[in-house]
């Protein structure tokens, strides 16, 4: 991003149409400044989890300390729009001293600490900024969309998660358009599908469970869409909920059918901070159950530490209901927070997941190993099975047969696979997995 000096006035547009809601305001706020003018959309990351675990009035409070603080940073004659909760664009003139370090300091470690419930919350933002240059025809509601654009893609960065709109990301406007219509199309048309990735028991190599991965395979060019990247364009679409119902339902579908064949293998299913922020979490499951005719016991719902650091926003009441419709909770990316032991006990979890990070440094050092007990213990102490995962060499798998440890899942014991092939797979396919390194 260039800093331009330029002491040319914003020019007229008496014949202009009309524009609704931000972009109107933008437009408003932009007509007087000097040109260039940088426009940057800025979002609080995290503001679901924050919303999950603190509650809506958190969120509020939070929300106008942030906005208090961009006031000060961006002082007229800049212009702070807010945007929704924890969302604002901020308008910056030519005459901006250090406009480059200004854009900069809307976002990453500059923010403040807050206490929300007695708990001190540093906010981390993603900032998106895109320039209007001097007699540019760009429209408030174009500018708006590429700084948005620019936004989307500076939450993908490692911090500090900044990304300025350049010419080249133009057609990323539209590219994202066309990703939430195919999406929205995939739902409608039943496009996406499930792999599953088995789960086993260490002291015998059998499949205790199937966990549920959604895939999806674009259309136009027939390119498999990694997952990380199909979570994100839901995300961004705002059907990461849709998307996530849907595969609930499909898993008990599936486990459904695997039981009628015979194989009683269940089935576990990855749940989004937002999906809880819902609120209706437990009749989804009710619906997904009663759909497929799967017993409770057959269906395990992970969900994040983040999620269950606290007993914010009636998230605990949630799981309770779950539990009592009979489905398994389980605790997945265990040992990713700060507060993974205090929320073992404090969560009713049937299982816990040790996260991959950890589990790729095993055998690791003695700390490694004192950690991977110390988790094993407390779970052990409050009744919940402890799982391995991205198991992936016979090192590791020597290291858990070694300490007892209850189950492990990777690419060791097998890569994802179809559906059908699950109960065939349970037979016998996980014979291979080395006893000893």
């Amino acid at each position: 991003m260039t800093r331009v000096h330029s002491t040319e006035p914003a020019p007229a547009h008496p014949d202009r149409p009309a524009l609704d809601g931000l972009a109107s305001r933008l437009a408003r706020a932009i007509d007087p400044m000097l040109r260039p003018v940088t426009v940057a959309a800025v979002a609080v990351e995290d503001l679901d989890a924050i919303a999950v675990v603190h509650g809506a009035e958190a969120v509020r409070t939070l929300d106008a300390a942030w906005n208090e603080r961009l006031r000060a940073l961006a002082p007229p004659p800049a212009a702070v729009l807010a945007a929704g909760p924890g969302e604002a664009v901020v308008a910056l003139p030519a005459s901006t001293p250090d406009l480059r370090t200004s854009v900069a300091s809307l976002g990453g470690t500059g923010q403040p600490i807050l206490s929300l419930a007695g708990t001190s919350v540093r906010l981390r933002t993603a900032v998106g900024p895109a320039t209007l240059d001097p007699g540019s025809a760009m429209t408030a509601d174009v500018l708006l969309s590429c700084a948005r654009t620019a936004l989307a893609r500076a939450r993908r960065r490692p911090a500090p998660r900044v990304h300025a709109h350049a010419d080249g990301d133009a057609h990323a406007v539209l590219d994202g358009l066309q990703v939430a219509a195919m999406l929205q199309q995939a739902l409608e048309r039943g496009a996406f599908r499930l792999v599953f990735l088995p789960k086993v028991r260490v002291v015998d190599r059998a499949v205790i469970g199937a966990e549920a991965l959604i895939r999806w395979t674009l259309p136009s060019t027939g390119e498999a869409v990694p997952a990380r990247r199909l979570l994100d364009a839901a995300a961004d679409a705002g059907l990461l909920d849709e998307v996530g119902a849907w595969a609930l339902r499909e898993a008990c579908r599936r486990a459904a059918a695997w039981c009628a064949g015979g194989a009683e293998i269940p089935v576990s299913v990855n749940i989004a901070p937002s999906q809880f922020r819902r609120g209706d979490l437990v009749d989804q499951v009710h619906l997904a159950l009663g759909e497929a005719g799967l017993p409770g016991r057959l269906l395990s719902i992970e969900v994040p530490e983040g999620v269950l650091a606290s007993d914010g926003d009636g998230v605990a009441a949630q799981l309770e209901a779950v539990r009592a419709a009979g489905a398994a909770i389980s605790i997945d990316d265990f040992g990713t927070g700060i507060d993974g032991i205090a929320c073992l006990h404090r969560c009713g979890a049937d299982e816990v997941k040790l996260d991959r990070s950890m589990v790729a440094r095993l055998p690791g050092s003695a700390e490694d190993r004192a950690t991977l007990d110390l988790v094993q213990r407390h779970a052990r102490k409050l009744g919940a099975r402890c799982v391995a995962e991205g198991i992936e060499r016979a090192d590791q798998w020597a290291l858990l047969s070694e300490r007892a440890w209850d189950a492990a899942q990777g690419w060791l014991v097998s890569r994802p696979i179809d559906g059908a092939d699950v109960p065939a797979f349970a037979q016998g396919g996980a014979a291979g997995i080395p006893v000893r390194a």
